[in-house]
């Protein structure tokens, strides 16, 4: 009798998580899909890394259409190199 009533206990669980998921979708609140799915929208996407330390990186990333190289270290971010015009643009950032 022990283990009918946990198997119920159980099984409401999982009637209530998906309830909650299946009311979040309908309100638009979250998004479930593959990765891949979502990265083609994307604004914002990583385009290299290198690691100068264990806390230090530098990243170049892509934002819309505009490639900029930023430093990540313990204090925060700071912007390297964004290209000012399309001149600019055109010039591959090397690491």
């Amino acid at each position: 009798m022990d283990i009918v009533r946990q198997s119920l206990a159980i099984t409401f669980v999982f009637a209530l998580l998906w309830a909650a998921l299946w009311f979040l979708r309908r309100r638009g609140n979250i998004r479930i899909g593959f990765p891949k799915a979502r990265a083609a929208a994307a604004v914002l996407e990583s385009r290299a890394k290198l690691a100068l330390g264990p806390q230090h990186s530098i990243h170049v990333i892509r934002i819309d259409e505009r490639d900029m190289v930023v430093a990540v270290h313990p204090a925060g971010v700071t912007l390297l190199y964004r290209p000012s015009h399309a001149a600019d643009a055109a010039d591959p950032v090397i690491l």
